[in-house]
């Protein structure tokens, strides 16, 4: 006598059912995780290259911007040289300026006292300090001081004049004069003060 176990065979088709569900699960499950891990890594990768972008921009941007910045400082150092060398310039010229005033009186005093000056008589030394003038010198004869005395009085570019100590010497006379020097155009300053001029003896 033959026996089937039914139960059996029912229980492996069942079995096998269950395996065969549970595989056919199992694949979509992990198509789903792999699909979503794809899709992660793509956006992983894509915020990755969007840093790494952003990163290269800011870099660009840091090296831009130091650039302008040492150009800017460049500009900056030859503003200055160029301010300094301006004022510098400024200066020389103020001061050149300055010394062509000051040599104009000079100048012109010696212009005028070559006018004054009589024959027959010769310059030692001429001081100025300022406007204020000491003549020293030699004539040979009193007339050519007291000459030159009245010269510088009439002149209207000296005032105050003053003759100082007249000495006889070898040559003829020494003298000292002082006087102060009017500029062109400038009212002669009264000499109430002066001394009349010698008289040859």
């Amino acid at each position: 006598m033959i026996k089937i176990n039914l139960l059996a065979e029912r229980k492996a088709a069942k079995a096998k059912a269950a395996t065969s569900f549970k595989f056919e699960m199992g694949g979509s499950q992990n198509l789903l995780l792999a699909g979503i891990m794809v899709v992660g890594l793509l956006v992983a990768a894509g915020w990755s290259w969007a840093r790494v972008s952003e990163l290269g921009r800011v870099r660009q941007a840091k090296i831009s911007a130091e650039a302008e910045l040492k150009r800017l400082e460049d500009v900056r150092k030859k503003a200055e040289a160029f301010k300094t060398q301006k004022e510098l310039l400024e200066r020389k010229i103020n001061l050149i300026t300055e010394l062509k005033k000051k040599q104009a009186v000079p100048v012109h005093i010696l212009d005028q006292v070559s006018r004054n000056l009589p024959e027959f008589m010769w310059l030692d030394s001429l001081t100025a300090n300022s406007n204020a003038i000491s003549i020293v010198g030699k004539a040979t004869t009193y007339n050519a001081v007291s000459n030159l005395y009245d010269n510088l009085r009439a002149s209207g570019q000296f005032s105050d004049v003053v003759l100082g100590k007249t000495t006889e010497i070898a040559e003829g006379v020494s003298f000292s004069l002082i006087c102060r020097y009017a500029p062109p155009g400038a009212p002669a300053v009264a000499d109430p003060g002066a001394t009349a001029a010698p008289q040859q003896p």
